[in-house]
């Protein structure tokens, strides 16, 4: 373009131009967008290629999880680089002045070099002391009237731009048309490209529910999966543990269920990993970890007796528990694995009691039972240990409930069961209490007259201290004390009552036979007495008579053995 003619007037100052600054402004502007928008075009680019290349490698090769997200890194780099490189670089370190008017005048060379001069010597400081400064002025006034009708922005390249953008577009639109075409396979491609569990597409979707699982070992497990899409008639296990090769098995379609398949594995001993296999449709790899249950290393009991029993605790083999009712069973066992929740299944009670498990060592358990008085037939031990294995197929350990039996007593005075007295009389009652532990009270129980609607009345009885197993205790009975004037013939009807010192299943308590005591005038009871003095003479008539012939006997058996 020719140079324009100066227009005549006086130089100005020096001073830095508006319209130059604006102009190297706009450029600036202009070579920013095309670089960022190159940059963005270049990692639109290589995401997609990237992600497309992954999905057709998924979709041929079922690539595993690690080798996606090796690929996904990789990408991931890649956008990160160029987005440093293309964008962040660029928009941190912007070209100054200086390179956007060096960049002007490499392509128009009107300048001359008037353009960098007329920027550089308008800076504060850049015309030294007594030089002229209206021939700066005059410089920058030229510079004005050459850049005047020209476009800066003109000078920045935008090949690159286009041509990437132009990748850009096709590739994006290539990838949009192949993903709506490709549907819900296309899409389950892209998940995975971003690390999710789907499986592959194929005709034949394997589904496996509760694919990992932890078994006991010993155990049976079943493995069972769903097809859906093409459903084979048959599909394949295949098995690979620690210690054998892979393995394969049929697996057939269950019975009643049109895409369902399972295969039972008995008593597994070892981890593995499986993949179902049906038609073209293959699941994720899953694994059956193996894991030996929680037992009992060691068990020990100890019974402690009722309080009121007197006896000390008692260490008791596994097979004896025979247990007085009212006892309490505390047990101490070891396990053979560390112990997350452990309880007391009580067999005949169905209940379960929670055991406490030893915070600084969880293999220890320890627990109390308390002995009913009935129902309590045995109890085990349930176990889940830290990995929530649980325990199967405990010990039952079998309880014999001994009850506290009641005391007895018997009365040994009067010795007769209808007993003659008078109104003043004194009835001489005597009795024979026994018990397992303590014989703690005693009373006299008694109705007047015969009938069962008669009241019963109690007189307490005195033990004085002697509380034992056994008492033989006599007291006296004041007929008077009854009632002031009993009619004649009215008979009493009494007993013997005992208790036991049980205060946690009783008290037991234990009753003699009944007899009778009848009021009787003094003439009656004399005639009775004599009676009796009688009859015990008679008695003692006939022993002397007894013994005289028996004294005979033995002397005709000396004579006979002499003869």
């Amino acid at each position: 373009m020719p140079e324009t003619a100066a227009p005549c007037g006086p130089p100005r100052a020096a001073s830095a131009s508006p319209l130059l600054q604006a102009k190297l402004d706009a450029l600036r502007r202009k070579h920013l967008n095309v670089a960022v928008g190159t940059g963005v075009a270049r990692i639109l680019c290589a995401v997609v290629l990237l992600l497309g290349t992954e999905m057709l490698l998924d979709y041929w090769l079922d690539l595993p999880w690690a080798a996606r997200a090796v690929v996904l890194v990789a990408t991931s780099a890649v956008a990160c680089s160029l987005a440093v490189f293309r964008i962040v670089l660029p928009l941190l370190h912007q070209p100054d002045d200086d390179a956007m008017a060096l960049m002007v005048e490499k392509e128009r060379g009107q300048f001359r070099s008037r353009l960098i001069a007329a920027i550089q010597l308008t800076r504060p400081g850049a015309v030294p002391s007594g030089a002229s400064s209206s021939l700066v002025g005059a410089l920058v006034d030229e510079t004005e009237r050459l850049a005047a009708p020209l476009d800066f922005a003109a000078v920045v390249p935008t090949r690159e731009l286009k041509n990437f953008g132009a990748w850009a577009a096709a590739v994006s639109l290539a990838g949009g048309i192949a993903l709506f075409s490709g549907g819900q396979d296309a899409r389950d491609l892209l998940r995975r490209a971003f690390l999710s569990t789907t499986p592959v597409p194929r005709k034949t979707r394997v589904f496996v529910a509760d694919g990992d699982k932890i078994i006991g070992r010993g155990d049976s497990v079943v493995i069972e999966a769903t097809a859906r899409g093409v459903v084979p008639e048959s599909g394949t296990l295949t098995i690979k543990s620690f210690i054998r090769r892979g393995q394969e098995f049929v697996m057939a379609r269950v019975t009643n269920a049109a895409n369902r398949f399972a295969l039972p594995i008995e008593n597994v001993q070892q981890s593995f990993d499986y993949v179902v296999r049906l038609n073209d449709g293959a699941s994720p790899t899953h694994t059956v970890k193996v894991l030996p249950r929680p037992g009992l290393a060691r068990l020990e009991c100890e019974q402690t007796f009722p309080a009121y029993t007197g006896l000390p605790k008692r260490k008791r083999p596994l097979g004896d528990l025979t247990l007085l009712a009212g006892s309490r069973l505390h047990f101490a066992a070891t396990a053979t694995k560390k112990l997350k929740q452990a309880s007391a299944k009580l067999d005949g009670l169905e209940r379960t009691l929670p055991l406490s498990i030893a915070a600084d060592n969880p293999k220890q358990l320890t627990g109390e039972i308390a002995i009913p008085t009935n129902g309590l037939a045995g109890f085990s031990i349930v176990m889940t240990d830290a990995d929530s294995m649980e325990s199967r197929d405990p010990t039952i350990y079998h309880v014999e409930i001994v009850p506290d039996k009641a005391p007895t007593v018997r009365i040994t005075s009067p010795e007769r069961k209808e007993e003659l007295v008078t109104r003043q009389g004194v009835l001489l009652v005597g009795f024979d209490a026994v018990d397992d532990f303590q014989v703690a009270k005693a009373r006299l129980r008694y109705r007047v007259g015969e009938g069962e609607s008669a009241e019963v009345r109690t007189t307490e009885l005195d033990l004085a201290g002697s509380e034992a197993s056994r008492v033989q205790r006599r007291f006296e009975w004041k007929m008077a004390e009854l009632t002031a004037a009993l009619p004649y013939g009215t008979r009493v009807e009494f007993w013997a009552e005992v208790e036991d010192n049980n205060d946690v299943t009783g008290p037991g308590r234990g009753t003699s036979e009944h007899q009778l005591a009848r009021i009787v005038t003094d003439d009656e009871k004399r005639a009775d007495l004599l009676g009796r003095a009688g009859d015990f003479l008679g008695a003692v008539g006939d022993m002397a008579t007894d013994q005289e012939k028996l004294n005979q006997n033995l002397g005709a058996l000396i004579l006979e053995k002499r003869k």
